[in-house]
């Protein structure tokens, strides 16, 4: 098999110097001097499998730059694409005679190299360029990858101690998953070799360095046994941290479980006001609120952190239980909690902990209508944090309730006095907007025309840009678009995500990214590499941290590339479609899409709903009859497609209901139809913005601006076709209903 194997990579070497031609075909020729976009566009060609076309341009590259740099980039991009065609001994022999040090990847050369040999069959070679990988020097994001190759094989060639070795090293730089899949390996080869030792230490790791993954579906019956036989072993010590792991990894009923089997004496001195804070903690998650209490007020004053985590979870859980008894905020039952709160306060306290308190003092304030008290804890927690927004809906809803009592003046007095404290674009729009509607209530038409005029040049238009056009005597044009630069800058530190980008290995260029500083660059390669994976979320909460504008009235500041990683869109345009078969408008459902699932068509709520765009299985089991005209079937919701059709038949019925109003549609479709009939009917002949701003909840008030901002940048950023253009294409494709899909664009 060797020899056979090294026969195909001799082959594969002398072909390769027939792969790229000298220079670009008649069709392809001139080329731009720009290599950049050349390399890009051969890469279109070998996602579009046009072979010939890519090797062309990518051959008079080489010839024209004559840099080992663009030798290294046009062998890895037609690996990549060798591997892709299954030719793996093409795609090694493509990467021997190279080097990819002027770029920065030689390690990433190296293991690709070794995974092509090891698929053609020739570990030996495989065994050597593995090593290399692994053995690299510097930070290399691809090492676990690396070791776990290299001990594979090593140990397909009966070398079992030294893969055993190479996995114990990995396992050292792995984390997370990685971490988790290496201990199983170690676990696994541990008991082939008889090694009680090796197997012990593998399950330890898993225990304690991957907490709950023992216990997990996927983990093998005999991992998960060595596993429980080392925690039979445990010292009280560990068996703490193994608790406080699994309480955070979200298992909170195990590590109850686990900190209770020991006395507070059998703790280390240091860990007993953690541990006992943590279960606490854990008997909250669990909703014993009584026993979380009593632990919490037991923890032992050693002059840790954890007893004022104690103090403040306890004073939290106390709060919690007069809210359930709806005892009023302003009672004499909530003067021991308050007292509490505000010792949490003193200077010794924690930042952390002080800033929650302040919070908390805040927040009741506000609710007992004592909105100076309630402004002066939200200012010392903007001085205490000043990095940090102080949270301030509690005392907006404090100023709402005194617009609704009609006093505009105080109304107005207190928006003022909220601006200072949130550098939020969107808040900062919704106290402007609503003090100008109180600036006009008072008879100040002029500043409150002004205020209006500013907010409804918003681009794009949120809700108070709708409202404010509304209330101004003539229609305000559209400002022009601000020109904007390309934000990124290429740093030194950045050249190995931004190689791994160019040549599209987005998985790698994802984690070289997350090991970057914190910085725009960083965040935005990231987001690059996440949307290219699919990773729609991951890519907007990127690419929102890039740009703060992302989501606000003005995001037109953010060039139009940046902001598709914000808005992505459905695979095959099955949204869109779906919305104009049910007389919707597409970019309104990629609003609600946007809001729901971010794209993910796997999507599952905690009450429920499912898919793109997140349908309870009752909505769905009642439309599927006359949408889909055939019997539901709960696999209906993680199909793409037909979520999407239930998901704009849904908010077709919606817009019924409330007369074609989008903003009434999108509250129902989040808070429910019932709850926002009964506030219509309630509050007849009241305006809509002060209707949806009277909506209880807040999720479902910022779930409709959110909506209606991002239907507006959709409609920017994916302009609808033509109705010419429509019918062109399903005469091209008849017959298919969901042919005018375009795919996600970028």
């Amino acid at each position: 098999m060797a020899l056979r194997s090294r026969s195909l990579l001799a082959l594969a070497s002398a072909l390769l110097a027939l792969s790229l031609p000298a220079r670009a075909d008649v069709g392809l020729l001139p080329l731009t001097s720009d290599f950049d976009a050349e390399f890009a566009r051969a890469a279109d060609f070998l996602e579009e499998g046009r072979r010939a076309e890519a090797e062309a341009i990518l051959g008079e590259i080489r010839r024209r730059a004559g840099a080992p740099a663009w030798d290294a980039r046009v062998a890895l991009l037609l690996a990549d694409d060798d591997v892709r065609r299954k030719d793996p001994a093409a795609a090694a022999a493509r990467l021997e005679n190279v080097t990819a040090t002027a770029i920065g990847l030689e390690p990433y050369r190296r293991l690709h190299r070794a995974r092509a040999l090891q698929a053609a069959g020739a570990p030996a070679e495989a065994i050597l360029e593995a090593r290399a990988a692994f053995e690299s020097e510097g930070v290399f994001e691809g090492r676990v990858e690396a070791g776990r190759l290299l001990a594979a094989l090593l140990e397909k060639r009966g070398k079992r101690s030294e893969a055993a070795a190479v996995l114990a090293r990995t396992s050292a730089v792995a984390a997370g998953s990685d971490l988790a899949a290496t201990s199983i390996d170690r676990i696994r080869l541990g008991r082939a070799m008889g090694d009680r030792t090796a197997v012990r230490e593998a399950a330890r790791d898993l225990l304690l360095r991957s907490p709950g993954v023992d216990r997990a579906p996927g983990t093998p019956s005999w991992a998960r046994a060595e596993a429980a036989a080392v925690e039979a072993r445990l010292s009280a010590a560990d068996r703490g941290r193994l608790a406080r792991g699994l309480l955070d990894a979200g298992a909170a009923k195990r590590a109850a479980e686990i900190l209770r089997k020991d006395k507070l004496s059998a703790w280390p001195e240091g860990e007993r006001a953690l541990n006992l804070y943590s279960l606490a903690r854990a008997q909250r998650r669990l909703k014993q609120a009584t026993a979380a209490e009593r632990t919490a007020a037991a923890v032992p004053d050693d002059g840790t952190r954890s007893v004022w985590d104690a103090k403040l979870l306890r004073a939290e859980i106390v709060a919690e239980r007069l809210e359930k008894k709806a005892t009023a905020p302003g009672d004499a039952a909530w003067e021991p909690v308050l007292a509490a709160l505000e010792a949490l306060t003193a200077p010794a306290a924690p930042r952390d902990v002080a800033a929650a308190a302040l919070a908390q003092r805040s927040r009741r304030a506000a609710e007992a209508d004592n909105f100076e008290e309630g402004l002066r804890h939200a200012q010392r927690l903007a001085a205490l944090s000043p990095e940090e927004d102080p949270p301030v809906e509690p005392l907006w809803l404090a100023a709402w309730r005194t617009w609704r009592r009609g006093d505009a003046a105080e109304t107005r007095r207190r928006l003022e006095a909220l601006a200072p404290l949130s550098s939020s674009i969107n808040f900062s729009r919704r106290l402007s907007y609503w003090r100008a509607r109180c600036l006009e209530k008072e008879g100040d038409a002029r500043h409150a025309r002004e205020i209006y005029a500013q907010l409804a040049a918003g681009d794009p238009p949120d809700v108070y840009a709708r409202y404010a056009q509304r209330r101004l005597p003539e229609s305000m044009p559209r400002r022009p678009r601000p020109e904007v630069g390309d934000p990124t800058v290429e740093r030194a530190a950045h050249r190995r995500t931004d190689e791994l980008l160019r040549l599209r290995l987005f998985r790698e260029a994802a984690a070289e990214a997350r090991l970057l500083a914190p910085s725009r660059g960083r965040e935005l390669r990231i987001a690059e590499a996440d949307y290219a994976l699919g990773r729609f979320l991951s890519a907007a909460a990127a690419a929102s941290r890039a740009f703060p504008e992302m989501g606000t009235a003005e995001e037109a500041r953010v060039p139009d590339g940046w902001r598709r990683f914000y808005y992505p869109i459905e695979e095959g345009a099955v949204a869109a479609s779906a919305a104009r078969e049910f007389g919707v408008d597409p970019s309104l459902f990629r609003g609600v899409v946007r809001q729901e699932s971010v794209f993910n068509p796997k999507a599952k709520s905690r009450a429920g709903a499912m898919g793109l765009a997140q349908i309870m299985p009752a909505t769905a089991r009642s439309l599927s009859k006359s949408v889909l005209r055939v019997r539901y079937r709960r696999a209906f919701l993680y199909d793409p497609g037909v979520n999407a059709r239930l998901g704009a038949a849904y908010l077709r019925k919606l817009m019924d209901s409330f007369g074609g109003n989008a903003a009434y549609a999108a509250a129902a479709y989040n808070g429910g139809p019932a709850r926002m009939t009964r506030l219509i009917q309630e509050n007849p002949g009241l305006e809509e913005d002060e209707l949806l701003e009277s909506h209880p909840f807040r999720e479902t008030r910022t779930y409709v601006r959110r909506v209606l901002l991002y239907a507006e940048s959709y409609r920017v950023l994916y302009p609808e076709p033509s109705t010419a253009a429509l019918a062109q294409q399903d005469a091209a494709d008849p017959g298919v209903p969901n042919s005018r899909a375009g795919g996600r664009e970028r």
